[in-house]
């Protein structure tokens, strides 16, 4: 078997339980923010909103579902 060129193994910090936790709390605070500010966005403006989701929903379908580019034989 070939060996690994190189053996250097590099130490992994700890595991932070109460960092981790405190980062969740954190997302799930913003997450809420950002719902209640998209709510009262679309209470006031619907008409922007319902533009914007069709703009996101064009560019995500051109994203996603794209043809697959086609080989042209050049002769």
């Amino acid at each position: 078997m070939a060996q690994p060129m190189s053996t250097t193994q590099f130490p992994l910090p700890g595991l932070d339980v109460e960092t981790f936790q405190k980062g969740v709390e954190k997302g799930r605070e913003l997450a809420l923010l950002a719902q209640r500010r998209v709510a009262a966005w679309a209470e006031e403006n619907p008409g922007q909103v319902i533009l914007a989701g069709l703009a996101l929903g064009f560019v995500l379908g051109k994203l996603l579902f794209r043809k697959r580019a086609t080989v042209l034989d050049v002769e």
